[in-house]
């Protein structure tokens, strides 16, 4: 039988063992997370508690955000690489076009037409003091009366430096708005005013000036004859020692004006002239709005130094008006083109391309020189300078009209070809029975030769006056367009 003592001693190693077993279940199953014990329990439930407060979606929220930002940076980068690559091919564009302007300019503006000094007529031919063929080419102002402006010295600085040209006409008109001759005197000290402003620029710039006393309505330039005798008096004493100033003592006499009414002008003013400079070239207009140069050739002036001047307008006149112009050429009257347009004959309509290249071509074969008209910003097709341009100087391409462009291209021409390759061939030195007239009484006096003239005027008037009564297309075409031309509107109808 089991004593007490073992039966107690069996239960405490049963219990003891039973709490090993209970133990190592319970450490196992600790240590591999199995069981969840009070207390994690509690602390389990905390935890959540903290979870439901404080949602786990801030975490990806912030990584969100976080690519958001580097998203919306790259995209500004991106932009601005962008806008950098449109920055340099606009600026590229921009330095290839202003490339290309640079280049439109330089074809018409890279050298000066030459300045020859002191000018002569021999034969027909308009030379410099060492008897070489001098070639002028430039333009003709608008009115002063009208446009002041463009006679100024900032003008005439820029004609001469950015379009090469060497010479300016300044056309004053006589009776028209504000006419030297029916403005008053205070009109006329303003006129003078800009003459000399222009006079001084020229010189400065080494440039030829024409005083050109523009004869349009008055039609007949006796009308202010006396009003001539002093302006030109007073204009050749004060530029007496000026080697580039040239006289236009009328600048289209028209109507039923003819050539003897002009000589009898001209036996009076030209010796006022030469009074005080012998040597200086004056341009005298022909009758028909100067174009008529057959007049001329059959009883030319007895003075030195003189030039006929010829106008013409592309869109008006043509062929047989070239015809005319050649004849004289060949028969050696020294022409100048003191005025011409590549429009039509009353300032408007476009440029007449293919008449215009047949004159500009005339003009290269013979070297004659020449002024286009008009350097204005005047809303009209002959105007040089584009009518939305208030600028009066540095003329961009876009300041000049489409007349300008074609004037530019005909200076450029000019500037690459010689006077001597200009003209087609080189005329032998021939006496004509005009020349040897005129070879004869280089020696009789101004006096003297005025009275001879005055002995064969009344001969010649019925002649000339017979002549003018003929009605020639031309003069129709003119007369047609002749009010229009004359430009004698208000000045604000001008601009």
């Amino acid at each position: 039988m089991v004593s007490k003592k073992q039966r107690a001693l069996t239960v405490f190693l049963i219990f003891i063992l039973a709490a090993a077993i209970v133990g190592g279940v319970f450490a196992i199953s600790y240590f591999k997370g199995g069981v969840t014990f009070p207390w994690q329990l509690a602390q389990s439930e905390s935890v959540a508690e903290q979870a439901t407060e404080e949602p786990p979606a801030s975490e990806p929220k912030l990584v969100i955000t976080e690519k958001e930002k580097k998203l919306d940076e790259a995209k500004k980068s991106v932009e601005a690489k962008v806008e950098d690559e449109e920055a340099v091919q606009l600026e590229t564009t921009e330095e290839e076009t202003s490339d290309e302007a640079t280049e439109a300019v330089s074809l018409t503006n890279s050298v000066k037409l030459k300045y020859y000094g002191k000018l002569s007529v021999d034969g027909s031919q308009l030379v410099d003091e060492k008897g070489n063929p001098a070639l002028l080419m430039g333009v003709s102002t608008h009115g002063i009366n009208w446009f002041p402006e463009f006679a100024s010295k900032d003008t005439i600085k820029t004609l001469r430096d950015t379009w090469g040209i060497n010479v300016i006409r300044l056309a004053m008109y006589t009776s028209d708005y504000n006419g030297y001759c029916v403005g008053g005197q205070d009109n006329q000290d303003k006129l003078k005013d800009i003459i000399d402003e222009a006079v001084a620029a020229a010189t400065e710039n080494d440039m030829y000036v024409i005083i050109d006393w523009h004869i349009l309505n008055d039609n007949d330039p006796n009308e202010y004859k006396s009003e001539a005798i002093q302006f030109f008096g007073e204009m050749v004493r004060k530029y007496e020692s000026n080697d580039n100033v040239i006289y236009e003592i009328c600048n289209e006499p028209n109507g039923d004006t003819t050539w003897a009414d002009i000589r009898k002008y001209a036996n009076e003013v030209i010796p006022v002239i030469r009074n005080v400079d012998e040597d200086a070239v004056i341009l005298v207009g022909t009758p028909e709005w100067s174009s008529d140069l057959e007049s001329p050739l059959n009883r030319p002036l007895n003075f030195d130094n003189i030039m006929y001047t010829y106008h013409f307008y592309a869109g008006t006149h043509h062929s047989a008006e070239r015809s005319e112009l050649m004849d004289a050429l060949e028969q050696e009257l020294p022409v100048f083109i003191s005025e011409y347009g590549l429009v039509n004959a009353d300032g408007n309509g476009d440029v007449d391309i293919d008449e215009a290249d047949e004159w500009l071509g005339l003009i290269r074969e013979y070297g004659l020189s020449s002024c286009i008209w008009n350097l204005s910003n005047k809303d009209e097709g002959s105007a040089l300078i584009d009518a939305d341009c208030s600028k009066t100087a540095d003329f961009s391409i876009d300041d000049v009209s489409d007349e300008g462009m074609r004037f530019l291209e005909a200076v450029a021409n000019y500037k690459n070809t010689s006077v001597q390759e200009g003209v087609s061939v080189e005329k032998e030195s021939i006496k004509t029975d005009r020349q040897n007239d005129t070879d004869s009484e280089d020696e009789i006096s101004i006096e003297e030769t005025q009275d001879i003239e005055e002995e064969i005027l009344e001969e010649s008037e019925k002649e000339d006056e017979a002549k003018a009564s003929k009605s020639k297309t031309s003069k129709k075409d003119k007369e047609s367009t002749s009010n229009s031309k004359s430009k004698n509107k208000s000045k604000n109808s001008n601009r």
